[in-house]
């Protein structure tokens, strides 16, 4: 696929994610009594989407300044296979809990994103250890020291 058809629709879906984004923040309340309202801050980066998806979009649809060559479909299927880890890491976070849903979500992103001559030996294994590592540094740390509620599964993390 051309990089200047994706570049041109991932722009589009940026423009349209920022008026959302603006008009949800809206909703919200932009300020509550003399403070910032929950939305204040999302208006802004809502905002701030908008504007720079429409400079960009109008860079490229005046010839100024537009993107040449093609994207490979494995590049592609990394990109589907990352969207679904986000999305799965999603949908089981309530089911097995944060810690271990993060944990597995590390690790097909990070075997998706390498590079084909790099996955082999030990990669798979030092993957799944740096990934289990981090997401249990960041379970005690934010689940138990600082004690932000976190959504925890049949294991109890």
């Amino acid at each position: 696929m051309k990089t200047a058809h994706l570049d041109r629709l991932f722009t589009i879906l940026m423009l349209v994610l920022g008026l959302y984004v603006t008009v949800t923040a809206y909703n919200y309340g932009l300020y509550r009594e003399t403070v910032p309202g929950p939305g204040f801050f999302p208006a802004i980066a809502g905002v701030l989407m908008t504007v720079l998806s429409a400079a960009i979009l109008f860079r490229d649809l005046s010839g100024r300044m537009r993107l040449s060559g093609e994207v490979a479909l494995p590049v592609i299927g990394g990109v589907a296979g990352v969207t679904v880890a986000v999305v799965a890491f999603v949908y089981i976070t309530p089911l097995i809990g944060m810690a271990t849903a993060a944990a597995l979500a590390m690790i097909a992103i990070g075997y998706l994103t390498e590079e084909p001559d790099r996955k082999k030996g030990l990669f798979l294994p030092k993957l799944a250890a740096l990934s289990i590592a981090a997401v249990a540094f960041c379970h005690v740390l934010f689940g138990m020291i600082i004690r932000v509620p976190m959504i925890t599964g049949p294991f109890g993390f």
